[in-house]
């Protein structure tokens, strides 16, 4: 099964955002919000993990949107469920 570069680059996001969001990650975080608590006028722990999040979160929108397999999986899933209704 060959990935397209979509699905590469979906899948190194999704595994670089769980990658920061583990402890030995987030304790190299945790020891620089010590020495600097506020960033722009926010807690800099929080907006470290609201900007990783919100790379994962757009990127799965980007993908679900682009990725072609993903789009055969959703008319599949309308298939089963349209002959369901009919019944």
């Amino acid at each position: 099964m060959s990935l397209s570069l979509g699905e590469k680059i979906f899948y190194a996001i999704t595994i670089l955002a769980i990658i920061l969001s583990n402890p030995p990650i987030l304790n190299i975080v945790n020891e620089y919000c010590k020495t600097h608590p506020l960033t722009l006028g926010f807690p800099t722990f929080w907006l470290y993990l609201e900007i990783v999040w919100t790379i994962v979160i757009v990127s799965f929108a980007i993908a679900a949107l682009k990725i072609e397999k993903w789009r055969k999986i959703e008319e599949r899933v309308e298939e089963i469920f349209l002959k369901k209704e009919v019944k």
